[in-house]
């Protein structure tokens, strides 16, 4: 039986980018609900790194999210507010995906 799944990413940005960060990192979720993908929600952290955002998004299966890969890579909408948040980050986000159990 599938189980319910929550994609988990962290971004730390590189100085001085913390604010940039969060409005394209807001701008994908929109791009994600409006091409019809879950919602992501995102939350700042009080401490750690400054300026980092967690990024969560439910998805329905592991299966559900492994399929979604290509079409996210294939809408532009998408992948063009990526293109500005790459540059942001001091390393490459971190991706945890948790199942419910």
């Amino acid at each position: 039986m599938a189980k319910m799944i929550l994609v988990r990413r962290t971004y730390v940005p590189r100085a001085g980018t913390g604010g940039q960060l969060a409005a394209r990192v807001r701008a994908a979720g929109d791009a994600m609900e409006a091409a019809g993908f879950p919602k992501p929600r995102i939350f700042r952290t009080y401490s750690g790194y400054h300026g980092t955002l967690i990024v969560d998004q439910e998805w329905n299966s592991i299966e559900t999210y492994e399929a979604s890969r290509d079409a996210v890579r294939n809408t532009k909408a998408i992948t063009s507010i990526f293109d500005e948040i790459y540059p942001l980050l001091e390393t490459t986000h971190h991706t945890e995906i948790l199942i419910g159990s």
